[in-house]
């Protein structure tokens, strides 16, 4: 009785906590408004599974006969949304998540396939048995619903370790961590039969990443979505005593000040946006771009050839002139471009200044035309 009781305190708690998470959620969108509503998604699905959890709890313990059909229903839709929540964080942590239907299709066979075994199991007992006298015992085939969902969690690791333009070093530790305590609930539980951790521990889960995402908010910029100048100077530190070579190439928005007396601050902030849009898929996979100014971006390129540099500023400029087809706002960004050795005497920093000067050259240059000359 008193270990019910624990149960089910742990599970209230743990649906308070998310129920305040969701609000937070809701009031403060921390990446994009998409990712904010998925990972509102699994936060109201891992409360559905706490409170099937807790009527379980309650069910279990009870030998009323009719108890037995809604005994069976609560645990058909429990093994059911299991591993929703890990396919869920996949959704989440997937950024091309959209751009293939069919593969996503064939990732959503498994949930289908124990969505199915689940329902079968009312009779067959497949997953779970409840018998006439209430009385409930696992099925032969009673970690399908876990297999499956470590198979979710594998690919949520395999995603967070390949991303290297997102998540630092550190905050793939961090992200890991966070995600192994639902792992570590699942194995518990199916250690010791009378614990009962997986939703409680996805909660815990849940509620960190959040803080996390929270803490990571303060690296990017809040207009832009790229990241600020605080995170800039953080790289820039570890290429003082580092072993990389890098290309640091720094832009210049230009007519900002024009626009904004001319358009207003919100056509200002509107070119500004879509410029960091326009150097952050120019450079993606290739470089990671900062704001470190009111019209000023730096992208920094860790072990960039400068035939690669080159390339993709020939990229951005096409692409800048197929946007400025559309605009009646032309975007004009001045770029210049240095190249730093980790073998050579010279400092970081004065790459930067090098750069920096070189990018002044081409913003004087650029008077009267847009994007980059042969000749420049």
């Amino acid at each position: 009785m008193t270990n019910m009781i624990t149960l089910i305190s742990t599970d209230i708690l743990a649906i308070i906590a998310l129920c305040f998470t969701i609000n937070l959620a809701k009031r403060n969108v921390v990446i994009n408004n998409k990712k904010n509503m998925i990972y509102i998604s699994a936060s109201v699905t891992t409360i559905i599974l706490l409170i099937l959890e807790i009527s379980t709890i309650l069910m279990g313990s009870s030998s009323n006969s009719n108890l037995v059909i809604p005994y069976r229903i609560a645990n058909i839709l429990g093994f059911s949304l299991s591993p929703v929540i890990p396919f869920i964080l996949f959704l989440f942590f997937n950024n091309d998540n959209t751009k293939n239907i069919l593969h996503n299709f064939f990732l959503t066979i498994p949930l289908y396939f124990n969505t199915f075994i689940c329902i079968l199991s009312y009779k067959t007992g497949f997953i779970f048995f409840v018998n006439a006298q209430n009385q409930y015992a696992r099925g032969k085939l009673f970690l399908l619903p876990t297999i499956i969902s470590m198979f979710y969690y594998v690919l949520v690791l395999i995603i967070v370790i390949k991303n290297s333009i997102e998540y630092e070093i550190e905050d793939k530790k961090i992200i890991i961590s966070i995600f192994f305590i639902p792992v570590l609930g699942i194995i518990l539980q199916l250690l010791f039969k009378n614990i009962i951790l997986i939703w409680s521990c996805t909660s815990i889960s849940l509620l960190l990443y959040y803080i996390f995402l929270l803490e990571l908010q303060f690296r990017y910029d809040v207009q832009t979505k790229i990241k600020n100048r605080a995170s800039f100077e953080k790289e820039m530190g570890q290429y003082v005593n580092g072993d990389n070579n890098a290309t640091i190439v720094m832009f210049d928005l230009n007519n900002l000040k024009v626009t904004n007396d001319k358009h207003g601050h919100k056509a200002g902030d509107e070119m500004i946006f879509h410029a960091a849009k326009v150097i952050e898929e120019s450079f993606m996979g290739i470089g990671t771009p900062y704001r470190i100014g009111g019209d000023e971006f730096c992208v920094i390129c860790k072990e960039a050839s400068k035939e690669l540099v080159d390339s993709t500023l020939s990229s951005l400029d096409d692409l800048l002139v197929k946007i400025n087809q559309k605009r009646q706002i032309k975007i004009v960004l001045a770029y210049g471009h240095a190249f730093y050795s980790k073998d050579a005497s010279e400092s970081i920093y004065s790459t930067f200044y090098r750069a920096d000067k070189a990018m002044y050259t081409n913003k004087a240059k650029l008077k009267g035309f847009y994007g980059r000359r042969n000749t420049d």
